[in-house]
């Protein structure tokens, strides 16, 4: 089998008049045989192909967002310490800086460029009330985004590991299969 991306016709032919009574064509990324078609795989074979196929598509998602979680832990960090600093005296936001995404940028480019914040002074501490709550309001923001993708990605996962049970399933049901077949020659 090689890697590819494969259509399939499934239509039914009328046994006695040779004439196809319905016509679909459906397609599989990932599964070929030797002659580009799944003609030789067994339903067995192409369940599992699909099912495969899905949990290889999930795992991708999945990947993605982990990233997403990661890359917002890491903001919300960097805002923290900002908060942080800020809260224990004044800070000048354009002379501070932090490393985000491996980059050195200040702590205002950061807060303008990357987390789209508005109206960020050049200097602040603990009676930069305004401030305060816009970036505190920006980190719930950030909180509610990571909730949810977690939400996104246990859901994802879930779905991921209902394909692999299928498969394992659809094992098990050939085998048995096979087995009585051993049985009764």
């Amino acid at each position: 089998m090689a890697i590819d991306t494969i259509q399939f016709d499934l239509s039914m032919i009328d046994p006695e008049t040779g004439l196809y009574l319905t016509g679909n064509v459906y397609t599989i990324d990932g599964v070929t045989n030797e002659d580009d078609s799944l003609r030789h795989l067994s339903i067995g074979q192409l369940a599992m192909a699909i099912c495969l196929q899905r949990a290889a598509s999930l795992e991708t998602s999945i990947v993605r967002k982990m990233d997403e979680m990661a890359l917002v832990s890491e903001q919300l960090e960097l805002m923290t310490q900002i908060e942080n600093e800020v809260l224990a005296g004044t800070v000048n936001l354009n002379t501070s800086y932090l490393t985000y995404d491996g980059r050195s940028m200040t702590y205002k480019a950061f807060l303008t460029d990357i987390m789209r914040m508005t109206n960020v002074p050049d200097t602040a501490n603990a009676g930069s009330t305004d401030f305060i709550t816009a970036l505190e309001s920006k980190m719930d923001e950030k909180n509610s985004f990571s909730q949810q993708t977690m939400i996104e990605l246990q859901s994802l996962t879930n779905k991921r590991d209902q394909a692999y049970d299928m498969v394992s399933n659809i094992l098990k049901s050939l085998n048995t299969v096979l087995i009585g077949n051993a049985n009764n020659m």
